[in-house]
């Protein structure tokens, strides 16, 4: 029998049996916590199952919802307006801009509703806290990966999921600025996040510690085709391509899909971001050579529990780190690493 992901499951599936003893009456729940997320991507599935086990174990109704894709913010908004006027008790959201929901959250406040965010922040200064992986962080974990393969010469793309989302601007930030010497300890600043993408549209042919020439990047647009026509794009037009960089579940598939078509796996390496069915094989094939894994089932779990803190007037950290593990052939088959790739417990590749 596989354990859970995380580690408080079990304890705190025990207190739930120790408050509900042996009785046969079914408690209702305690409170209604909305998680909205950003679209049915699979990586989404991992953050739904923590929320749902997270409101089972602790007995709250919780309700999920997102978009049928990222670009439909619109669609967002109105899901957490129905989530206000459904009387939601707290909401877990993970945003798809950070400034575009900042009015409707303020509806939320005004109702006396906490709001907690996952995977993504927003600037609306009215949120509890921010469960999430250290994007910057996490793509300077990609570029120290990337120096110390010695590429040599050649050039090098990155295919972003966005030009506005923070997740993307993070993300390619802690990437460049690693591979541009800077320090990339702390967290990247906001208005250097904004910055980040049409910052690097603008560095064609700029220098850095790998002496790959960074070419301009692309927008995959969170879109699985799209990201792979880019990926096609890039290795026929740059013969000396040596890297792809991905900043994505569906940016990552669609590069790995393009560099196997073309029977390109030794001649570029491929990092991205996030597992997805297939992803071992892409790893042992060698078309996919690295893989920053988050923790998408506990962005789910924590934002309920937290949720349930806030509502019984506890005190919870504003930010929270889920962590960012660099995966590669080598560390593949680790337990760990297993339990990251599937947190719900099917090991079926």
């Amino acid at each position: 029998m596989r354990r859970k992901p995380h580690i408080l499951a079990g304890v705190l599936a025990l207190s739930l049996l120790a408050l509900t003893g042996c009785s046969s009456n079914i408690m209702e729940p305690t409170a209604s916590i909305f998680v909205i997320c950003k679209s049915s991507d699979p990586y989404w599935d991992s953050v739904k199952t923590g929320a749902l086990e997270a409101g089972e174990e602790m007995n709250l109704r919780v309700v999920y919802e997102a978009p049928e894709t990222e670009a439909d913010i619109d669609r967002q908004i109105v899901m957490i307006d129905s989530a206000i006027a459904a009387g939601a008790d707290a909401l877990v959201i993970a945003p798809l801009d950070r400034d575009d929901l900042n009015e409707v959250l303020g509806r939320a406040k005004a109702s006396n509703i906490p709001i907690l965010t996952i995977d993504s922040d927003v600037s609306f200064d009215g949120r509890r806290s921010c469960i999430s992986t250290q994007n910057y962080s996490a793509g300077a974990i990609a570029a120290r990966y990337v120096e110390g393969l010695n590429l040599g010469e050649g050039s090098a793309a990155i295919i972003t999921h966005s030009n506005t989302a923070q997740t993307a601007q993070e993300r390619t930030g802690g990437f460049m600025d690693e591979l541009s010497g800077r320090d990339t300890t702390g967290s990247m600043p906001q208005q250097a996040a904004a910055e980040a993408i049409p910052g690097l549209d603008k560095s064609n042919g700029s220098a850095n510690k790998t002496g790959l020439r960074v070419l301009e990047s692309k927008n995959g647009e969170s879109n699985v085709q799209q990201s792979r026509e880019a990926a096609v794009q890039l290795i026929k037009e740059n013969p000396d391509l040596k890297l792809i960089y991905t900043t994505n579940q569906p940016g990552t598939i669609g590069a790995c899909q393009a560099i196997d078509e073309l029977g390109k796996a030794k001649d570029v390496t491929l990092v991205g971001f996030d597992s997805f069915d297939g992803a071992e094989k892409y790893i042992e094939s060698g078309v996919l050579d690295a893989v920053v894994l988050q923790n998408p089932y506990n962005m789910g779990y924590l934002g309920v529990r937290y949720a349930r803190k806030l509502l019984r007037g506890e005190a919870i950290a504003k930010e929270v780190d889920t962590g960012a593990t660099l995966v590669t052939a080598e560390n593949l088959h680790d337990e760990d690493i297993q339990f990251l790739i599937h947190p719900t417990g099917n090991t079926d590749k």
